[in-house]
């Protein structure tokens, strides 16, 4: 296998040559039709392989000197190098065709009279054909080389990078999966173990919710979006076994639109929110407090809210930082959105936390 530096100076050889010796050729077509000599097109052919020969020269040996002037002054320079350059080989071959065929140029230009020209009738019939046909080839020339060498790569590219953008939230979804807080899986089973003897109703019921989450979990295909229905199952879920632990003192309350209910969003971005305003916001206040989810369209936008009154923050940077959850649930937002969709956390110290979502609407049923 060739390397990578290699084989690239080998595809600017073949796009170069194959784009400047077509446009050569098609050039020379023209002017010998018209000027009934053939000569011209080795000629043209051999000064167009001079000027590739001269692009490829400025593009590894001139231009990398100047590209740290700023981009309008770089422009001008490499522009009025290229005309300076290519006018020199172009005078120069010019030249020589016409000390060859003992032509006028423009070094040695026409001094004579005025001169009579006759079109023959045979030109005048087929000249409108030959310069339909004449573009043809080195303009096919053109689009085959320059499609494979330079756009296929841009459009495969793009799909190499939108296919690592999907690996990459499918990977962290995968991640998130993995590493479900350990926490909440032992804590609820102490839960479980403290109701078997005192409230065995209870128990059973929260085994059964448990179920229920882990079921969820492990049955959501890598990357799938979910109805928010779906996802405020899963909450309700696991903040009934919190309730088991907490009792009275973890309130929760919904206010969800039903037209919210049908939007799509990435799984498993609810939980972690929910699960962190249990941990890290009541379980640390005294008396506890409530945890309150809020869901509506807006502007075509599902906008997400899981407030909690809870402990609260000194800070909010660095909020998505503190664990695998949430962490996920702004990488993910981020790489299937864009950077506009970052969460938004605003906290009060002893007075809770809120973490905002916008996700765009996209009705259940829709890719």
């Amino acid at each position: 296998m060739r390397p990578t530096a290699q084989y690239s100076l080998a595809e600017q050889v073949v796009f170069v040559y194959g784009t400047g010796l077509a446009m050569a050729l098609h050039l020379a077509l023209g002017y010998g039709f018209i000027f009934r000599t053939w000569m011209v097109v080795p000629v043209a052919i051999l000064s167009g392989a001079f000027m590739c020969s001269a692009t490829l020269a400025l593009w590894h040996w001139v231009f990398p000197r100047i590209s740290g002037l700023p981009t309008h002054r770089r422009w001008a320079l490499q522009f009025a190098i290229s005309v300076g350059v290519f006018a020199l080989i172009s005078l120069s071959f010019s030249e020589a065709r016409a000390l060859l065929s003992e032509a006028p140029s423009l070094l040695n230009p026409y001094s004579g009279g005025d001169r009579q020209v006759v079109v023959p009738g045979w030109m005048l019939y087929w000249g409108p054909l030959v310069f339909i046909l004449i573009p043809i080839i080195p303009t096919a020339l053109i689009c085959v080389v320059g499609f494979n060498l330079h756009w296929w790569r841009i459009v495969e590219f793009e799909r190499r990078e939108q296919q690592l953008r999907e690996l990459a939230v499918a990977s962290q979804l995968a991640a998130l999966r993995a590493q479900v807080n350990p926490h909440f899986f032992f804590n609820s089973l102490n839960s479980i173990a403290q109701l078997i003897t005192s409230d065995p109703e209870k128990a059973e019921r929260c085994v059964e919710r448990l179920a229920d989450i882990y079921r969820y979990i492990l049955g959501r295909t890598q990357a799938e979006f979910v109805s928010l229905a779906d996802e405020l199952a899963v909450a309700e879920a696991y903040l009934e076994i919190e309730k088991a632990r907490f009792g009275d003192d973890l309130m929760v309350e919904q206010v969800v639109d039903a037209s919210a209910r049908d939007v799509r969003l990435p799984g498993l971005i609810l939980q972690p929110l929910v699960e962190n305003a249990v941990r890290h916001g009541i379980s640390r206040k005294i008396g506890g407090g409530k945890v309150r989810i809020q869901a509506d369209i807006d502007a075509g936008h599902l906008r997400l809210v899981v407030a909690d009154t809870g402990s609260g923050m000194k800070e909010v940077a660095g909020a998505f930082d503190r664990g695998v959850g949430l962490r996920n649930v702004h990488d993910r937002l981020v790489n299937l959105y864009g950077p506009e969709y970052v969460p938004l956390v605003e906290s009060r110290l002893g007075e809770g936390t809120a973490v905002t979502l916008r996700i765009p609407v996209y009705p259940v049923g829709t890719a």
